[in-house]
């Protein structure tokens, strides 16, 4: 498997008064089919290196690749474009919306890339087969349980097929047992569909699923630990 994403010489500075490091350099490369994870304590630099890697926040300095694209020259909209077409994200606080169906928020990235309505529903249905939701489709994310709704939000981060999903913290607000059927899930979908998976967790079982395991400690990559 060739790398296919390469963070490069990233740096993070946060000023707000006094400047804050939150990452110095970090050099890190990604392959098709990675099933790996940012391990570190809290203040390492996990979420801030996904959100880097993710184009929702920019570095101070460094390039992030995509197939040799540094997607960091990008301006906003063109970033944004690539975001619904090549990513998918998982965030710990799901960041389902409360007024639409699970159908609905699924959509949701489709509306945005003018997919018609038709094509749009049976798309959304079958990204909720794929998480065994199904039967869920018309309710709203405050009749679903915590875990219901990290799936509807997995289902929403594959629909539109992206080559890499990001996941900040995913099993973070779930029970053991829920956390391992989630993890289950993504890891079926990286096997089966081929998708490239990026977590940020401190969670042992994440951990211990992911077949790569990225180090970080004060900003700084300290190991690179890859599993078979």
């Amino acid at each position: 498997m060739s790398d296919f994403v390469s963070a490069v010489g990233i740096e993070k500075i946060y000023d707000n008064g006094s400047k804050v490091a939150a990452l110095k350099g970090v050099d890190l490369a990604i392959a098709r089919g990675d099933f790996a994870a940012l391990a570190g304590p809290s203040g390492s630099g996990k979420s801030t290196l996904l959100n880097v890697i993710g184009t929702l926040d920019r570095p101070t300095k460094g390039a992030v690749r995509y197939e040799g694209r540094d997607v960091c020259a990008l301006d906003a909209h063109a970033q944004a474009d690539f975001r619904l077409r090549a990513l998918g994200f998982v965030f710990q606080a799901y960041n389902l919306i409360p007024v639409l169906t699970a159908a609905e928020n699924i959509e949701y990235p489709l509306v945005l890339k003018g997919v018609e309505s038709g094509q749009r529903r049976k798309l959304a249905l079958e990204a909720l087969r794929a998480v065994s939701l199904e039967s869920f489709a018309d309710r709203r994310p405050d009749l679903l349980s915590g875990g219901q709704q990290q799936r509807v939000a997995v289902a929403r981060a594959i629909v539109h097929r992206p080559s890499l999903v990001l996941a900040d913290e995913p099993t973070a607000n779930l029970d053991s047992k829920t956390g391992a059927q989630l993890l289950d899930l993504m890891e079926g979908l990286n096997k089966e569909q081929g998708i490239t998976f990026l977590f940020s967790s401190h969670d042992p079982a994440v951990l211990e699923r992911a077949r790569r395991v990225i180090h970080l400690h004060d900003g700084e990559l300290r190991a690179d630990e890859v599993r078979r």
